[in-house]
């Protein structure tokens, strides 16, 4: 960038004092779900169609995670988010129109908001960062250092 390290942090510093950008936030801080979703995990049969299939959940934004597997009959395995159980149901019906004949069997978990876990969000900032700096400065060091500054 042209710019020393420094002088990034001095103007970002400055930014955040000044109010003119706010520190960074994590809107959803439950994993993989927005508050007060629910989130349905599915263990999938899709007899025929796949790369169709996983053409159209990649685009789809009740999906954030599917992944191929190979567990018995099931070979994917998609997490949804949604409002309520019944938008969950509309979601699926739409699938089964728009690939007909192309799924099998389907086992499907709900998880309230209530039952899924929220991340300290600033925990797991710090540990990010933690990781990057003994990557760069090694482990051993950044040890020796975290001992010697006051907790």
């Amino acid at each position: 960038m042209g710019v020393h390290r420094k002088t990034i942090e001095r103007r970002i510093s400055n930014l955040l004092k000044e109010k003119i950008v706010l520190n960074p936030v994590c809107r959803f801080p439950k994993f993989l779900v927005p508050s007060n979703y629910i989130l349905v995990y599915c263990l999938i049969e899709v007899k025929k169609s796949i790369d169709k299939i996983l053409k159209a959940i990649e685009v789809d934004n009740h999906v954030p995670l599917a992944l191929e597997i190979g567990t018995g009959r099931y070979n994917l395995l998609l997490f949804g988010t949604f409002f309520t159980v019944e938008e969950h149901f509309e979601w699926e019906e739409e699938y089964d129109r728009r690939f007909p004949g192309c799924f099998g069997a389907v086992k499907k978990i709900y998880l309230s908001p209530n039952m899924t876990y929220s991340i300290d969000q600033q925990k797991v900032s710090l540990n990010i960062i933690k990781c990057k700096k003994e990557e760069v400065y090694g482990k051993a060091l950044m040890d020796s250092v975290m001992m010697q500054s006051p907790q």
